[in-house]
């Protein structure tokens, strides 16, 4: 097959040698984008940092300056423009302040001669505040708020909390679940590797409650917020073998799925009257921040249930110390999204705007605390996000998905609503940002290509280069983006990397990004630039590589993201599996020549499909990958899988170390020792098991300083030539046909 002329004048050309060492360089290679945009007052300049490639390891940022027309590009070397500042708290240089003075609290005025003690108890006083416009100061005092007028007068008690009113909270049921099913899933433990005893390694005696309070907008107010900590749980605790000490050291880490979580209550209290409100859902959760209206008359805050399946706007009214529910969303599967938790105020207005997911996709509401009424801001078949204001045009700016989920634009719509316009395109990679004039009109954009990292862009002007010269003479390939049909018949986005000399029934690769929801197919230069790098240099070997938004991933909207709930390694390695059906179908790649890879999330994935469906993937690489849920963090997986003592079914059909005995091609693992994310004991649970099973086409490399995220660049060239020669020995240039 004749390779195409420019190709081979381009590689020619080409300074840039295409190997494992080169590519595994990093912000040597690509440097930092531009990050950190923000014009001056006048609109004429705008200042940034930036950390260009130099070949150092990890080149440092920079302050420069650029002009609105993008031209004049200049190291500044100065302060970031300021700010305009303002009274934080309105108040006028007279104001009175409060102070605890050996145990009792004192008010100080300017106009007075000197302090005015106001109490004279012996208890201990914290964090007074003067409130009611100077009439009064309230404080806490032995975990109680009290207010003090006068000095004649003894401090009136606003709450009256005791320890015998705080519920306490169970203890979870996940640590009994986990020694049971570590029983069965093991024959053999090393010396005293059987644990014993309901509190055997729990960090700490039980917590008590603690409280704290902030004064409202106006000082009538006061917002109490009381804590309840959850029982001590047993740490995951990661151990640390190479110490400047020699010895073993333990890093601090969390606490599985299915421990019990602290709880809050909040409580507003009228201190004029005392009367006490509280602001809460119908269901146990956890209340987010109060947020007050300029006027201070209203606050605002999310509810979230403790199973995440609900989620309640609370608005509270000063003048009449109500609660009402202004907004309830739902999902039998977890509340999520790109704007899950947006709050804020529609400046002037009773107003507050937020981010739901009503029609199946994250668009932007309002809803008026007056009135109850709901409105739809921008709403449609697209993601919404990165919501600010404009407060000196009354608008709001945000970025939209609208026409494409693989493009990013910079849209702006008024507080009312009504038509939105674009104002400039961005995109979708984690580099993206934007920062818009004050004349509402100039826009300085960060963004990329999929074969170029992010750079800055000043009004259309491209103002930085940021990779080396070495690194842009390589002509990497623009991936084109595929849509994969599923079984279910839905699309499946993917970029498919085709090598130029491609010849039928050669070997393939499907890649698989991390982090589950994520979006990684996209306009716009990866997130997982290395493995990017790392796909030309196989496409360059005479392989076909597959990356796909497989069903949980972000930017597609409320069914796709929730497809997975309670059947992680369901739907979203069934998408792998149709892009291997589909690869064989449409490029001529030979079944029996296909391999997987990916990490976290993505070596979760490839556990699952080198057990589950051994058939389909030869060879696959897992790198720091989950192979048991119920050892993951509690935020995470208990939004998908629900608790592991309550839903046993989910927990056993999303682990791969219960689908271990399916293994038939060859494993490659991959695993940072210090990995305080997945822990590495992930990896070692999987290895006995992997043992017992008498299975053998597996092999494992340890990295002992390596967390979660490699960084040297000595740790990524060993794992990815280790991943090469995995690929090279079984489906690629060293395959004999079985």
């Amino acid at each position: 097959m004749l390779i195409p002329l420019a190709l081979l004048i381009s590689a020619v050309q080409s300074k840039f040698p295409l190997t494992v060492e080169s590519i595994m360089r990093g912000p040597a290679l690509v440097g930092h984008a531009p990050r950190g945009l923000r014009w001056s007052a006048d609109g004429n300049e705008l200042q940034f940092s930036w950390a260009k490639a130099d070949g150092s390891p990890d080149p440092v940022y920079k302050d420069f300056m650029v002009k609105r027309d993008g031209s004049g590009l200049v190291a500044s070397g100065v302060r970031p423009f300021a700010e305009k500042s303002g009274s934080a708290a309105g108040l006028p240089p007279s104001a009175k302040s409060a102070y605890v003075s050996e145990g009792d609290v004192f008010v100080k005025d300017p106009n007075a001669k000197s302090p005015t003690r106001l109490t004279h108890t012996s208890d201990t006083k914290q964090d007074p505040e003067v409130v009611l416009d100077g009439a009064a100061v309230v404080f806490l005092q032995s975990g109680n708020l009290f207010k003090a007028t006068d000095a004649a007068k003894p401090p009136e008690q606003l709450t009256d909390f005791k320890a015998s009113d705080e519920a306490v909270l169970p203890e979870s049921g996940s640590e009994a679940t986990l020694a049971s099913e570590e029983a069965e899933l093991f024959k053999t433990y090393p010396p005293g590797g059987r644990a014993s005893g309901a509190n055997n390694g729990r960090r700490g005696a039980p917590s008590t409650t603690s409280r704290s309070f902030v004064i409202a907008p106006g000082g009538t107010h006061a917002v109490f917020t009381l804590r309840n900590p959850a029982p001590p749980a047993k740490p995951s605790d990661v151990p640390n073998y190479v110490t400047r000490s020699g010895y073993p050291e333990m890093i601090p880490g969390y606490q599985k799925v299915g421990e019990t979580q602290n709880r809050s209550r909040l409580l507003i209290v009228d201190l004029a009257t005392g009367q006490k409100t509280e602001l809460a859902g119908p269901k146990p959760g956890r209340i987010g921040s109060l947020r007050w209206s300029e006027d201070g008359k209203r606050g605002v805050a999310w509810f979230d249930s403790e199973d995440n399946k609900d989620a309640w706007l609370l608005c509270f009214e000063q003048s009449t110390n109500k609660v009402t529910v202004l907004w309830n969303e739902h999902d039998d599967a977890w509340i999520g999204g790109p704007g899950r938790g947006l709050l804020g105020w529609i400046p002037g207005t009773s107003r507050v705007y937020f981010d739901s997911e009503k029609n199946g996709f994250a668009n932007l509401m309002s809803g008026d605390c007056e009135t109850g009424a709901i409105t739809s801001l921008v709403e449609g078949q697209y993601e919404v996000s990165r919501v600010s204001l404009d407060l000196e045009h009354k608008r709001f700016i945000f970025v939209s998905s609208e026409g494409s989920p693989f493009k990013r634009h910079v849209d702006c719509v008024s507080f009312d609503g009504g038509p939105h316009a674009k104002l400039a395109d961005v995109s979708a990679d984690e580099d993206s940002s934007f920062a818009v004039a004050p004349n509402g009109v100039d826009v300085a954009v960060v963004k990329s290509t999929p074969n170029h990292p992010a750079e800055l862009f000043v009004n259309g002007v491209q103002v930085t280069q940021t990779p080396t010269s070495e690194w842009a003479s390589y002509p990497w390939i623009d991936p084109k983006v595929v849509m994969v049909p599923s079984r279910d018949g839905n699309s499946v986005p993917a970029r498919l990397y085709k090598p130029a000399h491609w010849r039928r029934g050669g070997p393939a690769v499907i890649f698989v990004h991390g982090a589950g929801y994520l979006q990684n197919i996209y306009d716009g230069w990866s997130h997982y630039y290395r493995e990017y790098m790392f796909h030309n240099l196989l496409a360059d070997r005479g392989y076909a590589v597959l990356d796909m938004d497989y069903r949980a991933s972000a930017g597609y909207g409320k069914a796709w993201r929730t497809a997975i709930y309670r059947r992680m390694g369901g739907k979203d390695l069934e998408d792998h599996v149709d892009g291997a059906a589909w690869l064989v179908k449409n490029l001529g790649v030979a079944k029996e020549r296909i391999g997987i890879y990916g990490g976290s999330y993505g070596g979760f994935i490839t556990l699952m499909a080198m057990f589950t469906s051994p058939d389909t993937f030869a060879a696959g690489a897992a790198l720091r990958p989950v192979s048991d849920w119920a050892n993951y963090n509690h935020g995470y997986t208990s939004d998908i899988l629900n608790l592991p003592q309550d839903d046993k079914e989910a927990y056993r059909f999303s682990s791969p170390i219960f689908h271990a005995e399916g293994l038939k091609g060859e494993l490659l693992i991959c695993h940072g020792m210090v990995d305080t994310n997945v822990n590495f004991q992930d990896t070692v649970r999987l290895v006995e098991r992997l043992i017992e099973l008498g299975k053998t086409t597996w092999s494992v490399a340890p990295y002992p300083v390596e967390d979660h995220g490699f960084i040297l660049p000595a740790s990524w060239s060993d794992e990815y030539r280790r991943i090469l020669a995995l690929f090279d020995r079984t489906i690629g240039p060293g395959y004999h046909r079985r």
